[in-house]
């Protein structure tokens, strides 16, 4: 659907902006988390395409970004919490000023992964706090007025923000689309809002999430149309491949061949499948 939109004359595409991103992020985003601890992030080929379609894809009419909202699902463990807090650390030192970005979750402890990664790598790049400062509650970039914050389901008064990006973890425990609401409707009055929502599958059905998915299926399948949303999912085909045809994991696995998810961490979860659901 993305190559065939390259020639549709409503979109422009210019990866310009979205290659400064990743020429800061794997210069400058150091990890925090062993075996990569103080190792520059090196963004894998499947987060480039992601990122590229997010930041590249511009309405021919205004300039201003195609997409307002993705859904990226991804099996456990493939990099997205780093991934997600590269992309927040960058709008810190380099976005635009008067930023305001969110981390959200369902709790508190979920919502402070992506944030807690973010103040690692700021701390990393300016250790003696020159543009940036940062405490239990907030960081900012004390220069342009850049802020990162993190708001939960048990966080009162959710209403009344004005952010400009949503980082929305582990969507797949949400059972009512509360917090997402409040962080969809904080977007309302800016030009270039983006709410990520970043996934498992998860155990819940109902939720949330299985109407959200529902949603980026028929938007896939031509049968919503929803030029501002982004569907990007990383699932397996069918039950039976998963038992059947092993070189299928990268499917739903897709930083496998990376050497970040381990092969053999899966063999021995398929091994206990086998015999328990």
């Amino acid at each position: 659907k993305l190559i065939a939109d390259l020639d549709n004359s409503r979109y422009r595409f210019d990866p310009t902006h979205c290659y400064k991103r990743f020429d800061f992020q794997e210069h400058c985003c150091l990890q925090s988390k062993k075996p990569f601890n103080m190792k520059p992030l090196e963004l894998m080929l499947w987060q480039k395409a992601w990122w590229e379609a997010v930041y590249s894809f511009l309405m021919a009419d205004t300039g201003f970004r195609r997409f307002t909202e993705g859904l990226l699902m991804v099996g456990r463990k493939n990099g997205k919490t780093v991934m997600m807090a590269g992309d927040g650390n960058t709008d810190l030192f380099i976005g635009d000023g008067g930023t305001d970005i969110c981390c959200m979750s369902n709790d508190d402890s979920q919502a402070k992964l992506i944030w807690r990664e973010i103040a690692k790598m700021k701390a990393k790049l300016d250790p003696k706090d020159e543009l940036t400062h940062s405490n239990l509650v907030e960081i900012t970039n004390t220069k342009k007025d850049i802020t990162v914050f993190r708001l939960s389901a048990k966080t009162q008064n959710k209403d009344g923000r004005n952010i400009d990006k949503v980082y929305y973890d582990e969507a797949h425990d949400s059972r009512t689309d509360e917090i997402y609401a409040a962080g969809y409707e904080s977007m309302s009055t800016k030009d270039e809002p983006f709410l990520f929502i970043t996934t498992t599958e998860g155990f819940l059905n109902g939720m949330f999430l299985d109407e959200k998915l529902q949603y980026a299926r028929q938007v896939l399948n031509d049968e919503i149309e929803d030029e501002h949303f982004l569907p990007w999912l990383y699932t397996q085909d069918s039950e039976q491949e998963v038992f059947q045809d092993r070189r299928s994991w990268e499917k739903s696995n897709p930083s496998l061949n990376y050497g970040v998810k381990k092969w053999s961490f899966l063999d021995r979860n398929m091994n206990r499948a086998r015999v328990s659901k």
